[in-house]
């Protein structure tokens, strides 16, 4: 309230902003933000929402944008961290080391959690902190780590090769879906990290864990959402700031599973045809073993007894009963980490640069998910973006069609789209 008097009607807080998120991207039935085409214009909107209240206090400011390709190409999994996009004047440790996962240094130092925050969002954890439901992390500060589960994450930020491949799209859906996955996923999960979860136990005792253990790993976090919204994974609703995490957690509902065993509950929520998991000798289980040529569950899995199939089943299915602590920008709540704002803009850099060239592609959007937020007439929550008297909602393709390059009235412009290390490391970045 008193930004908005202050700097006028277009001042926003990263709280309300966050609010926003967590609405969409941490609803209980789906993901009306990230499961879908519906991505793309959400994201721009919410960067255009944000640069209009950056504008409100300085009207020189544009929203930057981090071109972590840049990283990709210098750095491997384990340093890249160490870019200078990391040091205290810039955002901070890519990585804290320390208990609570924070940053200490800089202007990004300690930034604060909204705490008690029942009464104004929707979506919230436990703690009353504004994070996702499912993340019960009670660290009253941003947080981040370069560890998922245990493990030094194998992976770093998209690069050339991911942009050079969603360049060569041919048609919307398939370059929604790449710019929401391969251009854009992996930096959520490697500036967040996830720890404190039964899985470290499982990795410690793993000299040289093979790829099928960072695999999983690595779907942890989004399977144990999808369990969560079916009912299946439950989550404390309400714990004392005092009450230690092994007290308010998340867990499988015994009733929820009842009468069934680990790979039917399993195989109901598709997660079979994604999952790798491992046996004893550490050998790759993925859907050829899990399932067989018809495409039906095998109870007993290739190779193993029926003893043995059991133990690994029981496992997955206890390994993804809870997300764990997830940091920050790995979940809902990813709008309170500053880094937040300065990747999506990269993506929409790539999309006006694909929309400028003369490669046609099919732009046709496809009304074919049940999830509200990703079809082409669905509603987004923004208004007025575009120096209109548009008051009411737009729909994505409103949206779609207003963010294209060729329009005057979009308030924007890149300053290039050139990306020479690609080009440098033999990816022809042309559209």
């Amino acid at each position: 309230v008193v930004g908005r008097e202050v700097f006028g009607d277009d001042y926003v807080s990263r709280d309300q902003l966050t609010r926003l998120h967590m609405y969409y991207g941490g609803a209980m039935d789906c993901d009306h933000w990230h499961q879908g085409a519906g991505f793309v214009t959400s994201h721009v909107a919410l960067t255009l929402v944000w640069e209009k209240g950056l504008q409100a206090i300085e009207p020189s400011i544009a929203a930057p944008y981090w071109d972590f390709t840049l990283e990709s190409t210098f750095f491997g999994s384990s340093d890249w961290h160490d870019s200078k996009i990391f040091s205290s004047d810039w955002f901070g440790e890519g990585s804290p080391d320390n208990e609570l996962h924070t940053v200490t240094e800089g202007r990004w130092s300690f930034v604060p959690m909204m705490m008690n925050s029942a009464g104004y969002t929707k979506w919230h954890n436990a703690y009353g902190l504004m994070r996702a439901p499912w993340n019960l992390d009670s660290t009253p500060f941003v947080t981040r780590s370069m560890n998922i589960y245990g493990l030094e994450n194998n992976l770093k930020p998209s690069g050339c090769e991911e942009y050079h491949r969603t360049l060569k799209k041919s048609n919307w859906m398939s370059l929604a879906k790449v710019l929401n996955s391969a251009a854009h996923g992996h930096i959520h999960e490697t500036m967040g990290g996830a720890w404190n979860h039964p899985f470290e136990a499982v990795v410690a005792d793993i000299e040289d864990p093979p790829l099928a253990v960072f695999q999983f790993a690595h779907w942890i976090q989004s399977s144990s959402k999808i369990l969560w919204r079916a009912g299946v994974v439950k989550c404390s609703d309400s714990c004392d700031m005092s009450t230690p995490t092994s007290e308010c957690n998340c867990a499988c509902d015994e009733k929820a599973i009842a009468g069934r065993r680990s790979y039917e509950v399993l195989d109901e929520y598709g997660l079979l045809d994604s999952l790798t998991f491992f046996d004893s000798d550490l050998n790759t289980l993925d859907s050829s073993k899990f399932k067989d040529h018809k495409g039906s569950i095998r109870e007993v899995i290739q190779g193993h007894t029926k003893e043995e199939s059991k133990e690994i089943y029981d496992s997955m299915l206890d390994n993804l009963c809870t997300p764990g602590h997830l940091g920050d920008m790995f979940q809902a709540s990813s709008p309170n980490d500053v880094t937040f704002w300065v990747i999506h803009s990269t993506i929409d850099r790539v999309w006006h640069f694909m929309r400028l060239g003369d490669t046609e592609y099919d732009q046709t959007w496809e009304a074919t998910t049940p999830c509200y937020g990703h079809n082409p007439t669905d509603f987004q929550p923004f208004s007025n973006l575009f120096g209109d008297d548009h008051d009411n909602y737009y729909t994505n393709k409103e949206l779609y069609d207003a963010m294209d390059p060729s329009n005057d009235a979009l308030p924007y412009v890149y300053d290039n789209f050139e990306w020479p290390h690609c080009n440098f490391l033999g990816f022809e970045m042309t559209n």
